[in-house]
């Protein structure tokens, strides 16, 4: 087997299978957005068969124009198959949900509920609960069962700050899971994804995560020794949904004009996680090679090692940040982690842009990465037994305050809450001229 190969065989095993970033977008999403003055107004929620039936050729030439775009633009974008495409003249109008579904390649079971999300300290409105399992299309709720999904009904005003929060936390509820052809279901033949580039296909969660990691910088050899990993894809449904967003306000379908920014948002805010943008942070690319011939050669401990710094290292800071956002939300709080969302980092970004995602944010993530997995590394080894975790009731358990692990979080949520205003402030200026763009 020829040098590239063999560290090819190699390196899928090396891939973690945490694949959830921020474990809640809605919570910074409206931190970061509250007090923009382009969102200080209400929406009027609307089925999505009404903005289908209402848009169906301008949808039509819209998602026909992004194909031809995305094929021309995106390095190794897959295209979509011609049985996708979606016709405004050839789909009856019951079967529009389906087909704008498919044509989007998305898991077409997803609720898609008529909901917000309420968060912590916040009041139901009196609106009605919904069930987890109404909201998300999971065999395994998990901890998403205690967050408070309320129901809207048709022409019911609702934030356009909530609207956009909560659409922010949906991709994780199922879009994206079950696409490629060795998973489970019926659309992975269809939909030209090919096999799963990375991550354990047995795993539910694991399959939406080409979709949500963005490797775009990691060194040549890297990707000539595991070439599967250019096969990530989250810069391609910002765009898709970026544009659907202006479609719907341009058209003054405003509700669904907001939800498809949200969705477009979830994709950017994963990208501000560093271990979304770097394969494995801590590792030099020599050392990478090293564990990978270690392995092939019938040695896999030190790439086991790696799997479990890694994957443990990851989903300590995720918990550990979920833990302390619900907290400090619950307590109504003045704390510089809440603050941080409503912040700019010293660094100013360029306007948002088709590429920014991977030129921009990505970039700047894993240039970060390292030193957030040393400083994770320094906070386990100096307190193992604080280590958060969700309990046997899916509660989480406390974490001391680390001061320096907090430090690295204020910065992560300042350019968490720069990129989110951008992606919103851009968008609605495209779709709305009057509103001004101010780069953060």
């Amino acid at each position: 087997m020829k040098p590239l190969l063999l560290l090819s065989a190699c390196w899928l095993l090396c891939q973690p299978l945490h694949v959830l970033a921020w474990s809640n977008h809605s919570l910074g999403s409206q931190l970061a957005l509250q007090a923009l003055p382009e969102l200080q107004r209400t929406l009027n929620y609307e089925p999505l068969q009404a903005f289908l039936d209402a848009q169906a050729p301008a949808i039509e030439q819209l998602l026909d124009e992004q194909e031809t775009f995305a094929r021309a633009h995106f390095p190794d974008y897959p295209t979509r198959p011609e049985a996708l495409r979606f016709s405004a003249t050839a789909t009856p109008a019951d079967d529009r949900r389906s087909a704008f579904l498919t044509a989007l390649r998305v898991n077409p079971h997803i609720r898609l509920a008529a909901f917000v999300q309420q968060l912590p300290g916040q009041a139901d409105d009196g609106r009605a609960r919904l069930a987890a399992e109404q909201v998300l299309v999971f065999r395994k709720i998990g901890p998403w069962s205690h967050w408070r999904y309320l129901a809207l009904q048709p022409g019911e005003a609702v934030s356009a700050v909530q609207v956009l929060s909560s659409a922010a936390d949906e991709p994780d509820y199922g879009h994206d899971i079950n696409l490629f052809s060795d998973n489970p279901g019926e659309v992975g033949e269809q939909y030209n994804f090919g096999v799963q580039p990375f991550g354990d296909v047995r795993f539910e969660y694991s399959s939406q995560a080409p979709f949500h990691i963005g490797y775009y910088h990691e060194p040549e050899l890297v990707f000539q020794a595991a070439p599967y990993l250019r096969r990530t894809l989250p810069h391609w449904r910002i765009y898709q949904y970026t544009g659907l967003a202006r479609l719907a306000l341009q058209s003054g379908h405003d509700y669904w004009g907001y939800r498809f920014l949200g969705w477009a948002l979830h994709y950017m805010q994963d990208l501000t996680q560093p271990y979304h943008a770097k394969t494995v942070p801590g590792f030099a690319t020599a050392e990478l090679m090293l564990i990978a011939l270690k392995g092939a050669a019938g040695y896999p401990e030190d790439r086991l090692a790696a799997i479990a710094r890694v994957a443990d290292r990851h989903t300590a800071i995720e918990e550990y940040q979920l833990e302390r956002m619900q907290q400090l939300m619950a307590e109504q709080a003045a704390s510089p982690l809440l603050q941080a969302y409503t912040q700019n980092p010293q660094d100013s970004y360029p306007v948002y842009s088709v590429d920014y995602a991977q030129q921009v944010v990505a970039a700047e993530s894993y240039a970060s990465a390292d030193a957030l997995d040393e400083v994770i590394g320094q906070w386990l080894a100096g307190k193992p037994a604080a280590v958060p975790g969700f309990s046997e009731g899916n509660q989480l358990v406390a974490a001391e305050v680390d001061p320096l692990l907090e430090q690295v979080l204020v910065e992560l949520f300042k350019r968490f809450g720069a990129h989110t205003r951008n992606v919103v402030q851009t968008t609605l200026t495209q779709s709305l001229p009057s509103v001004p763009v101010t780069a953060q």
